[in-house]
């Protein structure tokens, strides 16, 4: 039996039930019930009435089932729009990575033959350098070759250098006499000239003045005076050491020659000092200081070798017995 809508129940005045189902009476006998029919007949109201509330319920609530229905519909569209527009974007995505695995795949073989050129370069690098180790150390034993023979010319420099340095106060000595013979030879040279020149002022006095004889006499005697005076003036005297220097400068003056040296006041070189120019182991001429400073003097010639000619660079030398 199946209740669309319950109405009501009420009990007669008498002892009967009146069941009211949609506007029909239904009359049970009180007496004619037993437990079992009235439990069912409870449970049949009960459930009516259940029934009633859910389908008023349903009825409120059937337009905003619709309203939800409407708008799952709607996200049900978005979401396949989305889904769809997803799809493109993958697909675009997807021809993008094909497109980049292409490029990847192309830098790759660039990148292979790249390395397979590299390893060729790197192979014949390691040759050159397989090669110029080789040179190297072939390098290496000609500088050790180089650096014997350095050694064993160092020594033979060495042991002329000392033999020169024996040989020097040798060399100096013969020099100081070489110089003594030359200014010797060019003094009595000297002497020479003056006494020729000498006797023929004596002579033509001689001749033209024959009655002024002690004139002529003391004419005759005046020149050999001057002369020794002037070569007691113009000797000089040497440096009580041994010193050595070089003609800095060469000038001529007057028809004097005149010369500057390195030796000054420090090396004992004054005014007066006698100074010997030697070029090699030859004599040149003798200077005589006219003035000094610390580190420089200057000086006239006085005595030069014959055909000889005191030049810039010349040696010069004072000392004891010179």
């Amino acid at each position: 039996m199946i209740v669309s809508q319950v109405w009501g129940v009420r009990r007669a005045r008498s002892y009967k039930w009146v069941v009211d189902f949609g506007g029909v009476d239904c009359a049970i006998e009180e007496a004619s019930l037993n437990t079992v029919t009235r439990i069912f007949v409870v449970l049949q109201l009960v459930l009516a009435l259940a029934l009633s509330v859910l389908v008023v319920v349903f009825v409120s609530k059937q337009t905003n089932y619709r309203n939800e229905i409407v708008s799952t519909q709607r996200s049900a569209i978005a979401a396949y729009a989305a889904l769809a527009k997803e799809k493109l974007m993958n697909s675009n995505l997807s021809n993008e990575l094909a497109t980049a695995q292409e490029s990847a795949s192309s830098a790759q073989r660039h990148l292979n033959s790249q390395v397979v050129s590299l390893q060729g370069k790197l192979a014949d690098a390691q040759t050159q350098i397989a090669e110029l180790q080789a040179s190297n150390s072939a390098k290496s034993t000609n500088v050790s070759l180089l650096t014997n023979t350095v050694h064993s010319l160092n020594t033979q420099v060495a042991d002329q250098t000392a033999q020169i340095n024996k040989l020097r106060p040798e060399q100096l000595t013969l020099i100081n006499q070489n110089a003594q013979l030359s200014r010797r030879v060019t003094e009595l040279t000297n002497e020479r000239n003056v006494a020729r020149q000498t006797i023929q002022v004596l002579q033509e006095s001689v001749a033209k003045l024959n009655h002024h004889l002690s004139v002529a006499m003391e004419a005759a005697k005046s020149p050999s005076n001057t002369m020794a005076s002037s070569a007691a003036v113009l000797k000089g005297v040497p440096t009580p050491v041994t010193v050595n220097g070089a003609i800095t400068k060469v000038a001529e003056y007057n028809g004097k020659m005149y010369v500057s040296c390195n030796l000054g006041s420090k090396d004992g070189v004054n005014q007066g000092t006698r100074l010997t120019v030697y070029r090699g182991q030859k004599y040149i001429a003798d200077v005589l200081v006219q003035k000094s400073d610390a580190t420089h003097s200057v000086g006239i010639v006085t005595l030069q070798a014959p055909g000889e000619t005191v030049a810039k660079a010349d040696m010069v030398m004072s000392g004891p017995g010179m």
